[in-house]
């Protein structure tokens, strides 16, 4: 017992020098007194403690309740801190997150005007793309690595990509990217392999600019494309039924998806008029994808794509030619009857079609 009281009192005495740095104080400190008071009968205890002279044991316990004090600011000073740093760290990577989400978000924006680039120059050369998916994959990692500079600049983000692939997606509407993503800043790292869709929608057809480029009479005013006489040069060049019927007949320029689906309601009302009327296209088996309308191919094994190219006004219903379809004037070369879908001024607004495309349209 004796032992643990002089071992309390000589660390008091230490806590003591350390914190009040007053030689008085210190000097005052005897130990034996502590030991003396500890001793007295337990009625005396409270006694000696408040009415000692020299007030050891209330000045050894005030130099504790500090110590105690100062032990718990530490504490709390430190969660403080873990606390800030953690907020810290958090923002931080929530700022890491929102930048790897935001270059995400550009790469479908990239791609789309990369296709329209490429789409634009087939048309204005008629010269068709050897292999779309490898010219559209080449160009797209050409932009990246800009792009990529560009927030290393900026952002101080480490940034390596590369697109691995482009394919057909099974919605014809779409194309499918796939583009392996790492990326780095300071001691935050994301590393993933993402697939995304990008809509065709808005963009140019350069099918029939391709198709035509033997003799590219044909015009274009933004939204439609009137072929002139480059669609019956086409006829006479295949040897088709009826070139005459196809001079000066129009089709549409920019992709833009049929909203009357089920299709078999084109047969109501004027819903087939509204249809050519807008350009709309359709999903089809036989069309030609977009990938490959950029080949120049009237048709191909994917799903894909067809719309009406649609004959000029005529007086005279007994006529026969290819089918308006698309893919069939531009690779399956099938007949169709007359079919008037608007009389005005005794002129009459036809396509030609077969059994099968008045099934599909409810015609």
């Amino acid at each position: 017992m004796d032992y643990l009281i002089n071992k309390f009192n000589k660390i008091a005495k230490n806590i003591l020098v350390k914190l009040t740095f007053n030689p008085e104080i210190v000097t005052n400190f005897d130990p034996s007194k502590i030991a003396k008071t500890t001793r007295v009968k337990t009625n005396k205890i409270h006694e000696n403690i408040i009415f000692d002279e020299k007030g050891n044991i209330l000045t050894s316990l005030s130099i504790l309740m500090v110590f105690s004090f100062i032990l718990t600011a530490i504490l709390v000073l430190n969660v403080a801190i873990d606390y800030n740093n953690i907020s810290s760290d958090s923002i931080d990577s929530n700022n890491f997150n929102y930048l790897i989400q935001d270059y995400q978000r550009n790469i479908p924006i990239i791609t789309k005007e990369t296709i329209d680039e490429i789409s634009d120059k087939a048309i204005k050369t008629h010269v068709p793309c050897v292999n779309s998916k490898l010219d559209i994959q080449k160009s797209v990692n050409e932009k990246l690595k800009e792009v990529n500079k560009k927030y290393q600049t900026t952002q101080g983000l480490a940034i390596e990509s590369e697109v691995l692939s482009v394919t057909n997606s099974d919605d014809p509407f779409h194309v499918n990217i796939k583009t392996a993503l790492h990326v780095k800043k300071g001691n935050l790292e994301y590393e993933q392999v993402i697939d995304q869709k990008i809509a065709i929608e808005n963009l140019k057809d350069p099918l029939p600019f391709l198709m035509c480029k033997n003799h590219p009479t044909l015009i274009e005013n933004n939204t439609k494309i009137n072929y002139k006489d480059s669609l019956k040069y086409y006829f006479i060049q295949n040897n088709l039924e009826n070139p005459e019927s196809y001079e000066n007949a129009s089709s549409p320029l920019i992709i833009k998806r049929c909203p009357y689906d089920p299709y078999i309601h084109h047969g109501d009302n004027f819903t087939l008029k509204n249809c050519i009327d807008n350009g709309y296209y359709h999903e089809s088996a036989d069309g030609s994808c977009y990938l490959c309308r950029l080949e120049g191919k009237g048709g191909c094994l994917h799903y894909g794509l067809e719309t009406f190219i649609v004959p000029n006004k005529v007086n005279n219903l007994n006529l026969r030619s290819i089918s308006s379809s698309d893919h069939v004037i531009f690779a399956d070369h099938y007949p169709g009857d007359a079919l008037t879908f608007y009389i005005s001024e005794n002129l009459y607004e036809i396509i030609f079609l077969d059994s099968s495309h008045r099934a599909k349209y409810g015609l």
